[in-house]
């Protein structure tokens, strides 16, 4: 019998955000805390559901960043990386 190897889709992706999060108590307007997330899915145009403590949250993709850090210091996921998530 043979065996096949398929090359199988992350079920999750580790990440940074400072979107603002207003359940954490969070405001518009004002600079949010980096914090550590959870990417849980992509809906393949511009959105990713994350998950922050607690929490779960649809955040643009651009406010989710491969490290710790801000928006204009630190690099965010790629398109394919984030097709690799369910939708």
């Amino acid at each position: 019998m043979k065996e096949y190897i398929t090359k199988q889709k992350p079920k999750t992706i580790k990440a940074w955000t400072d979107y603002p999060i207003l359940r954490m108590g969070d405001h518009y307007g004002k600079l949010a805390p980096v914090r550590h997330c959870t990417i849980i899915s992509y809906d393949r145009d511009k959105y990713c559901v994350i998950r922050v403590g607690r929490y779960h949250e649809s955040v643009n993709r651009g406010y989710i960043y491969k490290r710790e850090g801000r928006f204009d210091k630190v690099p965010c996921f790629a398109y394919s990386t984030l097709c690799k998530l369910p939708r």
